[in-house]
């Protein structure tokens, strides 16, 4: 990817006077190379890139990428010779470092930047109007296009039965204001349409003369139509909407005329849907089919509607139709393959059961490629590479959105300043209301906490990654192409013991990144980490039996993640520009009391620190004054000996932190930790956990005062702690509080009166594993979602909660048959005042839980 190749270049040379790892650098002639850095990036923005013949304009995108990492190679490689100089210095005991680079290295430095800038000048000085694609270029594209939908129309609109009858019902609701129903979903497919080219298609369509108008404006256009409306009652549908600015021009033409009129809207945008509907019951999200409707549709498009499938081939070909993943179009195009392929059952059990890509995928995700194409078009050039990298994880792989983003932000692809994780997030969000990356599970705070993306965008990504050098899967022994790659994803760690796929890796020098995203490995296997410019190393599904000491010679690695239960070294601080530290243990058992580890002192050198989190090991108290971490914005798996004055001073800009405890006999101890918590000014999320609780345990928990907990906490978990429900009303007092989470006996206790309670922000309430028997209501005015898991004892919600207007669900799992019927009535009785909004969900424990 071109553009992510100059964000990662622009950030290396604004990193550069202030790299950690060298301590004098004499300052390179790189202001040339900056200013033509910014020239690319704006360069890349332009509808050449978005609206340009893909293939002409992909060689330029090349060209791009290779000049750009062929300059931050080297200037990445020069930092690298600076550190290893100055290791060397200081290991033969001499005091001062050399102050000047050696003639041919500057040189080399100086040539490369010159090269590169007059690359650019000649790459931006072009002409390139012979590269925008012509009427010609996009009746090709849309032809192409039309081949692949063609047989659709030769089947049945299978499935589909119970969306149609709620369109029907959103069209015929008796009202006479004009209403828009918007229709979403992933891949919805259509030609490339402007305003007037719309105007045009109406208007032909009503029979009017419009020969004469064809070279009228748009506005004129849009005149004549209203006029020719005003009268009528219309049904008005617009399919494949691709952006708001769109729909916002056409609107305006369309007169509310109060006849009852509707339009009908179609997109793959959930922005665009939702702000062209007059609230959310015009809004319909088109789902995925099921395993039967999958096979219906594949069965009729291999043999017709008037044959039926031979039983032998039948088991197969319905797991043929679940590899489609509920998509129509995958399955109308693997019905054409099949269709033309031998009806044996010898090879539709190939098909059904290869673990690779077999010719009926392949050949299905080319034609189905050809289709999808225009939703990565029309992405912006800072969400390509984000969709892109979702091509790194298996098939089928639900990914943790935070991981996502850290991978996103130590990759470069968006910017490093403070709220990177913030705009990292909104290019999730942006992704999946644009439909290319599907949501599973949503968070308590309403964003996506996993999602996943379908196949035949895994295909495509798989496949625009390999054509750019974006990344390369191996997954197999017979790998080729490694070489002179940016990212190596590895999908089978059991490869790295296969000599010659070691070596051939070993041949990448330029790879960046090292993704280890397979299944868990649990046996040693000799990592290949001979990469010098290794910016993300991903080796969390790696068992370490012992630390990998190759690991500290990597100075330009920004994330580390592997799974390793001893002590780290101090030697790990020498990763100066290290961001992201996530150590995992393969064995979490800890013993009543037990110790944990200390993390080295050495860690508190280690100043470009975000994320933190070794799970069995604490931060120790820093030795000398001027100790601190300030970019530290998240610290997970600590236990209560790290959170004492000394350290909680030393990170002031923590935002999230994890703390993990094991009771001992004097209770009080370990629990007098969250007294330090108000020296986190801008903490925003606290999870508490006891890793042994014991409700048996008759222990009164001393009770922190509410002034120990930071305002500006937005988010609270408690497990284990045992709290009495009277302190509730001290934890209401945290007027910041969105979310709360109560877990596995958080309080104790059958009675919670929360009549003195009032939650005034609270959106998100969670009761886990509560002995609670009777909830008496409280204030709770913003309560969006109400989720109740094993509480068995727990009979009625609170009456209260039916007059709760932004309630939009209840869930209950492995609750008393009682509780639900009292959620229920709350429901029918706000469906009876007119809001059908509240959603009540009945799940037992074989559910996935969120």
């Amino acid at each position: 990817m071109a553009y992510a190749a100059v964000i990662s270049l622009r950030k290396t040379i604004e990193g550069l006077p202030y790299s950690p790892l060298i301590s004098s650098l004499p300052p390179l002639p790189t202001a040339s190379a900056y200013k033509e850095v910014k020239r690319l990036e704006q360069f890349l923005r332009t509808p050449l890139f978005t609206s340009g013949n893909s293939e002409r304009v992909n060689a330029l995108e090349r060209q791009i990428r290779e000049i750009v990492c062929r300059l931050e190679d080297v200037l990445e490689s020069h930092v690298l010779d600076q550190f290893l100089s100055q290791s060397e210095t200081i290991h033969t005991g001499r005091t001062s470092y050399p102050s000047t680079l050696s003639p041919d290295l500057a040189l080399e430095v100086k040539e490369e930047i010159d090269f590169f800038v007059q690359k650019v000048q000649v790459i931006i000085g072009a002409d390139f109007s012979n590269l925008l694609l012509t009427e010609e270029d996009d009746a090709i594209v849309s032809s192409r296009t039309a081949e692949v939908l063609l047989d659709r129309k030769k089947s049945k609109i299978i499935g589909f039965d119970n969306e149609l009858n709620k369109l029907k019902i959103l069209l015929t609701r008796d009202t006479c204001d004009l209403e828009v129903v918007s229709i979403f979903g992933m891949a919805g497919i259509g030609e490339k349409y402007d305003v007037r080219g719309i105007l045009l298609g109406i208007l032909a369509q009503m029979d009017y003369g419009i020969d004469g108008r064809h070279a009228e404006s748009s506005e004129k256009l849009g005149e004549y139509l209203c006029r020719s409306l005003e009268e009528m009652r219309y049904l008005i549908v617009l399919d494949d909407i691709w952006n708001g600015k769109l729909w916002f021009e056409l609107k305006r033409f369309f007169p509310t005329n109060r006849k009852g009129s509707r339009i009908v809207l179609t997109t793959r945008l959930e922005m665009v849907a939702f702000y062209a509907t007059n609230g959310r019951k015009y809004l319909h999200r088109m789902r995925f089919l099921n395993e039967k409707e999958s096979w219906h549709l594949l069965r009729e498009t291999v043999f017709g509607e008037e044959h039926s499938c031979p039983p032998q081939l039948e088991k197969a070909g319905k797991k043929i139709a679940e590899r489609c993943e509920g998509l129509p179009l995958a399955i109308i195009e693997v019905g054409k393959q099949l269709s033309k392929a031998e009806r044996t059952p010898e090879y539709w059990n190939e098909v059904a059961l290869a673990e690779k890509e077999n010719p009926v995928f392949n050949c299905a995700n080319e034609e189905i490629s050809k289709v999808l194409y225009s939703s990565y078009k029309h992405l912006p050039q800072h969400l390509k590479a984000c969709f892109l990298y979702m091509g790194i994880f298996p098939h089928n792989c639900e990914i943790f959105a935070s991981k996502l983003i850290q991978l996103w932000c130590a990759e470069g692809f968006v910017e490093q300043n403070s709220p990177s994780k913030d705009f990292a997030r909104s290019c999730l969000e942006n992704l999946v209301f644009t439909n290319v990356v599907l949501a599973r599970q949503q968070g308590s705070r309403g964003k996506t906490k996993t999602c996943r993306v379908h196949f035949v965008f895994r295909y495509f990504c798989i496949k625009q990654a390999r054509k750019k050098k974006f990344f390369h899967v191996v997954d197999h022994y017979a790998n080729q192409g490694i070489e002179s790659q940016l990212r190596l994803c590895i999908h089978n760690n059991g490869l790295f013991g296969i000599k010659d796929v070691y070596k051939s890796m070993t041949s990448s020098s330029d790879a960046c990144s090292l993704l280890c995203v397979g299944p868990h490995h649990p046996y040693p296997v000799p990592v290949c980490l001979s990469f010098g410019l290794l910016k993300v190393l991903n080796a969390l599904t790696i068992r370490f039996y012992g630390f990998p000491i190759e690991v500290v010679k990597l100075v330009q690695l920004k994330f580390l993640a592997f799974t390793y239960n001893g002590k780290l070294p101090a030697s790990i601080s020498k990763l100066k520009s290290l961001q992201y530290l996530i150590v995992h243990q393969y064995l979490t058992i800890l013993p009543f009391g037990g110790t944990r580890m200390c993390l080295p002192m050495e860690m508190w050198t280690m100043q470009e620190l975000k994320h933190l989190q070794v799970m069995g090991s604490d931060l120790p108290n820093p030795s000398l004054e001027d100790a601190c971490l300030p970019n530290l914005l998240t610290l997970l798996g600590i236990s209560a000996h790290s959170c004492t004055k000394e350290v909680l001073e030393r990170i002031p800009n923590l935002t999230r932190l994890g703390i993990q405890i094991g009771l001992t006999l004097d209770v009080a101890k370990p629990l007098c930790c969250l007294d330090h918590l108000r020296y986190l000014r801008r903490l925003e999320s606290l999870k508490c956990v006891i890793l042994n609780p014991n409700p048996r345990l008759r222990v009164v928990v001393p009770t922190p005062p509410v002034t120990a907990f930071p305002s500006s906490l937005k988010k609270l978990t408690l497990s284990g702690l045992g709290f009495p429900w009277e302190y509730m009303s001290t934890i209401a007092k945290l007027r910041n509080l969105e979310v709360l989470k109560l877990r596995c006996h958080a309080f104790r206790g059958p009675v919670w009166n929360a009549y003195d309670c009032q939650f005034l922000q609270l959106k998100f309430l969670l009761l886990e594993d509560i002995d609670l028997e009777y909830w008496y209501r409280g204030l709770f005015p913003w309560l969006e979602r109400l989720i109740i898991r094993d509480c068995y004892k727990l009979k009625r919600i609170p009456l209260g909660i039916k007059k709760i207007s932004s309630l939009e669900m209840i869930e209950l799992v492995d609750c008393n048959p009682s509780l639900v019927s009292s959620a229920k009535r709350i429901a029918e009785e706000q469906k009876s005042n007119g809001d059908d909004y509240l959603q009540i969900c009945i799940k037992s424990s074989a559910d996935d839980r969120t």
